[in-house]
């Protein structure tokens, strides 16, 4: 722990009691710890901590309004801690835990009652600890409960799930192996003090779990089970767990399920080294990424202070370098050309160090002067030694913290179990403290303020960029990423010590958006009674539409105001998306130091470009947002002070990158946009939007956002805080900043394709990450139009599938780390898309799903009618759960409104239709739709085969494609994760919902966008003759011909969208279409 020292230091303490925070009484039955705990007004739940003789430390949970029940352990082990000679043995153990106990043998037991019981789970190991977590419904706890305690008690780690699941972990490394930021991470590692842990390479591989290791005669099984036994002690673990039952009950079954877990006295290792030794200091490292991206990132390891959980020095540090206003470091390297974002951050705060790290994007102008980026941030620091710390901004801060957990959402019963399991680690947390956790700080101390600030110097610093331009010169062994380190110039680090003051950079002046005013506007209700209570259309006209919902039940003074903004022209063409997408991104730049202050005052704002033109969604306080919206407004419609040829230049250079990077995605992430693409109209193919991208100009612009602004439509959800009168203010806001604007003429709305009956639409299209080992399918098999029967049909076949397809395919099969199955709905055309990525090719894949397939309707016969029910009454039970807080209905709300659907009662009705349905029913409707030859069968499948293969590009070279992946000959096997954090993952539940189908609007970040090649395909009749490409097997499959789409070359995907899309996705309030339950 540091100490600030210095007694002529004037030291403040906020009272957190005067500022509202409750200190509450812990209840003190047999076998608590009694005390007190800080806790938010409006938390309804109650609290009991216990340590049971086994030195076990839990929090229990009440929660009697709980829909959900939730558990999370903290074991003190992790990656640090494995022997060097097998590098992932804590991340493979972690696995290992989900795969049968002595008590519950199965190896899906665990997940297959959570599933059955609508919850999922999982895992994750970090450097220093594992935590496992799960959720499902309230009355299942304690049987859940039962289960999970035999992980720390009795697992088996028998020798046919080590063998498999370690080709799990494998899969689980090489999806990440083309990830850039894990690949920095790793670099850094790499590059670490062989005397710290902090070097270690977590995940672990088939070579250091399995080859290496047998090579040197070590039995890894022996050695999982040697860890378990050793690591894995009661008196290092922290469990959390959450009910609707009383703090006694809850205690009773930890005491009885727990109890019997091992102590064996573990003490955690003393390290004293640190992650880098003073020769690795003052370097600067290049790293050449995969994608076209560039960033420097300035580290500094300090001294640790995670003892000083309530002076948090390290805050006000990172407040300061990370400010965004007028006078900070991004404004004047804004101002530069330089950069567009910077973050600053606690990148990691442990026993052994505190890391602070400083990371700016950087422009093509910007990486040619990021010395002089380094000098800027030092001058910075300067500013702050010679100002001091201050203890206004400290109390700005802290009061804002305040302010926020006051008015903090109740957590989601699953989220709130893992972080207080995390606060709960090592005991450095009172028991008062542990629901604060790093939410709030009450003690101000200058003296360790300024310690830590003058460490922040050149000598302690570790530069990387990041940037494909660099020259690098030696290969990182694990993810092979090539780099380069040297030291910095002893007379440059000397001279960023001396620098002259910059009168561009400034500390932060009085924030002015902090709201004061914190009255509710309407008398409070339940939330269950305020569910039936849906958006009200308040305001009509021919340009502007406004829906409003006062809320009764949060009592938070809080709103959410979303605007669709509407134009026709922005779908176009490719060249307005990429127009109106330059825009957006300007504006908010534009924006972007006014409204900083407003952001750290809990006024979020947010501007996208989407299909239809722009989208404007606001967060805040009530009080004072009207400032900003108003702000916000006049800086979209006033487009001249916008338009800037150096700020263009900028995004538009970003633009051009983003859709090459969007090309570069993940094997999944490229089937399932693929499947999207061949089925929605408004959607331009990445590659076309990407040569659009390199044809705009400034001047394009300048003539473009005019244009698109002249005719304008608007539709507003207000919901929250705000008063109808209110609502309708922002109507005439609106009116008055877009006068010029006329009504649009046009229908927006999206269409979908729908297949016809019998056919089968497959889309081919290569991995384009080099090097990549990953292939991927999805498949996607249309139902069709949806009524709330077919919708509840699907979600209840689903629910009972995907823990058995999961079991199947990823668990005993081991084809790859991502495996899941999930029902969509595209408008109003319903399906169910199945998700593979994996080291086999595609048409494999297809093969072992189908044949999955085969076996449902055993599956749903053999279940008894009690399982079925219980499937059922799960089902309906999670549609009609409460919302559990106020932008969670928002959301909910504004997803209807901006896709024009209006049916805010859409779970009540799917609710009500899952009544009745019987094993009959669900056996009927897979066997029309679903089966394999059904009559109503309509699939499509999206593959991403092997960077390495061929693209086919006429019939007999896609044959050949075809024929060689039937055989299942080829590799490949990777995802994409954009974490950069050093947690490895595991759960029966991982990579199910992580590679989504929904990639958004390509172009929009840097790591999440850019382009799409152009697959190729031909289209075969039943017989297997070809029948022709592009629109013209499009027009022969909806002909009423009998057609097998064997390979549908997608080079004119608009041709065959044009040719099979029917219908708009226009759904009236109340659409008779859904009415037959």
């Amino acid at each position: 722990t540091m100490d600030g020292g210095g007694a002529a230091v004037q030291h403040y303490q906020l009272d957190l009691v005067k500022e509202g925070i409750v200190l509450q009484d812990l209840t003190a039955e047999a076998g608590s710890s009694g005390g007190r705990i800080y806790k938010a007004p409006l938390d309804r739940r109650h609290y009991r901590v216990i340590r049971l003789p086994n030195a076990l430390r839990a929090l229990l949970v009440s929660d009697p309004l709980a829909d959900q029940a939730a558990a999370s352990m903290l074991v003190q082990v992790g990656a640090w801690d494995d022997p060097d000679e097998l590098p992932g043995l804590a991340h493979f153990c972690e696995h290992m835990l989900f795969l049968g106990t002595e008590k519950y043998p199965e190896e899906n037991d665990y997940s297959a009652y959570l599933s059955a019981h609508g919850g999922g789970s999982n895992a994750f190991t970090s450097s220093e600890h594992t935590v496992y977590h799960f959720e499902l419904r309230h009355e299942y706890l304690e049987g859940a409960l039962d289960r999970f305690a035999q992980f720390f008690i009795a697992p088996l780690f028998t020798p046919s799930a080590t063998s498999r699941e370690l080709l799990a972990v494998d899969s689980e490394n090489k999806k990440n192996l083309k990830l850039d930021p894990r690949r920095a991470n790793q670099v850094s590692k790499h590059l670490g003090s062989r005397n710290h842990p902090y070097h270690k390479f977590s995940t672990g591989n088939a070579e250091t779990l399995s080859t290496i290791p047998e090579k040197a005669g070590i039995d890894v099984r022996a050695a999982l089970l040697k860890f378990h036994a050793e690591y894995y002690s009661t008196n290092q673990m922290q469990l959390v767990i959450l009910g609707r039952e009383n703090l006694d009950v809850l205690q009773k079954w930890v005491e009885e399920k727990f109890s019997s877990a091992k102590n064996n006295n573990r003490i955690r290792a003393v390290r004293n080294g640190k992650p880098f030794d003073a020769d690795q200091l003052g370097t600067r490292v290049h790293i050449k990424p995969v994608k076209n991206v560039r960033s420097m990132h300035m580290s500094w390891y300090l001294p640790p202070v995670i003892y000083e959980y309530r002076k948090m020095p390290e805050n006000y540090i990172v407040h300061l370098l990370g400010h965004e206003g007028p006078g900070s470091i991004l404004a004047f390297v804004k101002s530069k050309g330089w950069s567009t974002l910077l973050t600053a951050s606690v990148a990691d705060s442990t026993r052994d160090y505190l890391h602070i790290k400083v990371k700016l994007d950087l422009t093509p102008q910007g990486l040619e002067h990021v010395n002089e980026i380094v000098e800027i941030v030092y001058q910075y620091l300067d500013v702050m030694r010679e100002a001091g710390p201050q203890q206004w901004i400290w109390e700005e801060a802290a009061k804002l913290a305040v302010l926020n957990y006051l008015f903090k959402d109740l957590q989601d019963p699953a989220d709130a179990t893992v972080d207080l399991s995390q606060m709960m680690e090592d005991d450095i947390l009172p028991d008062e403290w542990i629901l604060i956790g790093s939410d709030l700080f009450d003690q101000y101390d200058p003296a360790l303020i300024s310690t830590l600030v003058q460490l922040l110097i050149p000598t302690n610093m570790r530069l990387i960029v990041v940037a494909q331009e660099l020259e690098v010169d030696a290969t990182e062994p694990y993810y092979g990423t090539s780099y380069s380190v040297k030291p910095i110039a002893p007379e440059l680090l000397q001279s960023w010590t001396k620098l002259p003051r910059n009168s561009q950079l400034n500390l932060p002046q009085v924030n002015e958006f902090i709201p004061t005013d914190f009255t509710l506007k309407a008398p409070p209700t339940t939330v269950h009674e305020s569910m039936g209570i849906v958006p009200t259309l308040i305001e009509h006209n021919s340009r502007v539409k406004i829906w409003h919902k006062l809320d009764t039940s949060f009592q938070v003074p809080k709103v959410m105001v979303g605007f669709s903004i509407e134009s026709p022209l922005p779908i176009a063409t490719p060249e307005n998306k990429v127009l109106t997408s330059i825009y957006a991104k300007m504006v908010t730049s534009s924006l972007n130091e006014y409204v900083y202050d407003a952001d750290l005052a809990g006024a979020e704002f947010n501007l996208v470009a989407t299909a239809k033109g722009l989208e404007l969604e606001f967060r805040a306080y009530s009080h004072k947002v009207m400032i900003l919206i108003d702000k916000v407004l006049h800086q979209i419609a006033d487009y001249k002070r916008t338009l800037d040829p150096k700020v263009f230049a900028i995004y538009h250079e970003k633009a051009q990158r983003s859709y090459v990077n969007f090309m570069q995605g993940t094997a999944s992430r490229m089937a399932a946009y693929h499947a999207n693409l061949c089925r929605e109209t408004n959607r331009w193919h990445a590659d076309k939007t990407a040569e659009a991208a390199n044809r705009v100009t400034y001047e394009d612009l300048c003539l473009y956002v005019p244009q698109m602004l002249r005719w304008l439509n608007f539709e507003i959800l207000v919901h929250g805080n705000f008063t109808k009168e209110e609502a309708l203010s922002l109507g005439g806001m609106t009116q008055k900043h877009f006068s010029a604007s006329k009504p649009s003429p046009s229908n927006l709305n999206t269409r979908y394709v729908i297949l016809p009956n019998d056919a089968e639409v497959h889309c081919i299209q290569q991995n384009r990450i080099s090097g990549d080992k990953n292939a991927a399918l999805v498949n996607v098999y249309e139902i069709g139009r949806a009524t709330y029967r077919m919708n509840a049909l699907l979600m209840l076949l689903d629910v009972i599938v995907n823990d058995p397809l999961f079991d199947q395919l990823r668990t005993k099969e081991q084809l790859g780390y991502i495996v899941s199955s999930r029902p969509k709905l595209h408008g109003d055309v319903v399906s169910y898309w199945i998700t593979v990525q994996s080291e086999r090719e595609p048409s494999y894949l297809d093969q072992r799903v189908e044949r999955f397939f085969s076996t449902i309707p055993k599956l749903i016969g053999d279940l008894s009618a009690e399982a079925f029910d219980k499937f059922v009454t799960t089902l309906i039970a999670q549609l009609v759960e409460d919302d559990k807080y106020l932008f969670e209905q928002s959301s909910r709300f504004w997803v209807d409104i901006s896709n024009k659907d209006y049916d805010f009662h859409s779970w009540r009705w799917k609710a009500e239709a899952l009544k009745g349905l019987t094993k009959t029913d669900l056996l009927e409707f897979f066997a029309t739709y679903l089966a394999a030859g059904a009559p109503q069968r309509r699939k499509l499948s999206a593959r991403t085969t092997l960077p390495a293969a061929p693209t086919a590009t006429t019939a007999t070279s896609t044959n050949k494609e075809q024929d060689k992946d039937k055989k299942g000959e080829g590799d490949n096997n990777e995802s994409e994760d954009e974490s950069e954090d050093e947690s490895e993952g595991e759960s029966q539940e991982e990579g199910s919902q992580e590679e989504g189908e929904d990639e958004g609007e390509e172009g929009e970040e840097e790591e999440e966008d850019g382009g799409d090649s152009a697959a190729t395909a031909t289209t075969t009749t039943s017989s297997g003759s070809a029948a022709g490409t592009g629109a013209g097997a499009a027009a022969a499959a909806t002909a009423g011909t009998t057609v097998k789409v064997a390979v549908v070359v997608v080079d004119d995907f608009d041709a065959f969208k044009a040719t099979l899309c029917t219908h708009p996705t226009v759904q009236p309030a109340a659409p008779s279409h859904f009415i037959p339950l």
